[in-house]
């Protein structure tokens, strides 16, 4: 099954779904839907959900390809953040292994993770609370 997501603008969320096998390909179709799609607002926060995932199907490289490749996409649509939820041990670790590649790629790139759904609305307001706004001087 591949990787779904919804929109939620008025929060600007792309809210993602993994289920079933992760592997290099999906993510980098996922990728592609995600910039190309003119609902996806810009300056949104990425919630990755791991929850549903049966098998990882990723080796190292492949890991290091898709934080690269992602990078086009967090480009063209300003994507501020990353959350990764991470219930299990297995997704944990991949989702560490993800956000220590994410830090290398693009070091102000925002990542995080939670272990369970009640931790992402705190995790996004830290976020939004901590990025500057437009006009801001930093």
């Amino acid at each position: 099954m591949p990787i779904t997501y919804t929109i939620d603008p008025e929060r600007r969320l792309i809210l993602t779904k993994v289920s079933g096998d992760l592997t290099r390909a999906r993510s980098i179709e996922y990728f592609d839907r995600i910039q190309q799609d003119s609902d996806c607002p810009d300056e949104a926060i990425e919630l990755v959900d791991f929850t549903e995932v049966t098998h990882f199907n990723l080796q190292y490289d492949d890991m290091l390809d898709i934080t690269q490749r992602y990078q086009v996409a967090k480009a063209t649509k300003q994507i501020l953040a990353t959350i990764f939820n991470c219930p299990s041990t297995l997704s944990y670790g991949i989702g560490r292994m993800l956000q220590a590649l994410h830090e290398m790629a693009n070091k102000v790139h925002l990542v995080a993770i939670t272990r369970c759904e009640q931790e992402i609305p705190e995790c996004v307001e830290r976020f939004r609370s901590n990025i500057p706004k437009a006009g801001d001087s930093g």
